[in-house]
C-alpha cells in the first residue's frame, strides 16, 4: 500500500514534493520528533534513539507514511494506520501523527500533509471513519482538524502526562458521507 504514495506538489504551501518516507529521512525525522512542540502534542519523549526512529519509518503493512519537502528538505512527517487484518475494522484508519518540523511550521505543512491522507482515504483506501487524538489543550491543532471535517467525539480524563501534569486528551472523528441504500418500497 505504500508503495502507491506518488511525490505530489503543492506550490501553495511552499512545499516542493509530498512523498513516501525512506530511510535516508530518518536523521531529519528525528530533529522533528525531538521539537518541543512535537513533545508536547504528542506521546513522544524528548529523546528518541536514531534505532528507534529507523524502527518507526520502517515499512509497516497498513502504515502510510509520507514527508513533506520544502526548499528540498524535510520539513514534515505524518503516519495513518488502517487495519487490513481487521475484517470488521477495514473501514477505519487513524491518523497517526502529523508532525512540522521547527523552521518550517506556519506555511500550511500540516494541512496540506493531513488534506493528502485524506484524499487517501476517501478515494483510494474506501475508509469511512478517520479518527485522531489530540490534546485538550491544543486548540490550534483541534481549530485545523474542524476545518477539514473532524469533529471532538469524547474526552479522555487525563490521559497523557504533560509537563509534570496531567491533561485531557480528545477523539476526534470524521465520517466520509456516503448514502446508505434506499429501503425498498412498501418495506416500511
Amino acid at each position: 500500500m505504500n508503495s502507491m504514495i506518488e511525490p505530489i506538489s503543492a506550490c501553495a504551501a511552499g512545499i516542493t514534493t509530498l512523498r513516501h518516507v525512506r530511510p535516508s529521512d530518518a536523521d531529519a525525522i528525528q530533529e522533528i520528533l525531538q521539537s518541543d512542540h512535537v513533545n508536547r502534542g504528542t506521546m513522544r519523549l524528548p529523546f528518541e534513539s536514531p534505532a528507534g526512529v529507523a524502527q518507526r519509518i520502517a515499512e509497516e503493512p497498513g502504515v502510510v507514511k509520507i514527508v513533506a519537502l520544502r526548499q528540498g528538505a524535510v520539513a514534515g512527517y505524518a503516519s495513518m494506520v488502517t487495519y487490513p487484518s481487521l475484517p470488521r475494522h477495514w473501514h477505519c484508519a487513524e491518523v497517526d501523527i502529523v508532525a512540522v518540523h521547527p523552521d518550517h511550521r506556519g506555511h500550511g505543512i500540516g494541512r496540506h500533509m493531513l488534506q493528502q491522507l485524506i484524499d487517501l482515504a476517501d478515494r483510494w483506501l474506501q475508509v469511512r471513519r478517520l479518527s485522531l487524538t489530540v490534546w485538550a489543550g491544543n486548540e490550534k491543532a483541534i481549530a485545523l482538524y474542524r476545518s477539514l471535517g473532524f469533529s471532538i467525539e469524547g474526552t479522555m480524563r487525563q490521559f497523557v502526562f504533560v509537563d509534570g501534569a496531567y491533561e485531557d486528551a480528545h477523539i476526534m472523528g470524521r465520517l466520509k458521507a456516503v448514502p446508505w441504500p434506499s429501503a425498498p418500497a412498501g418495506s416500511e
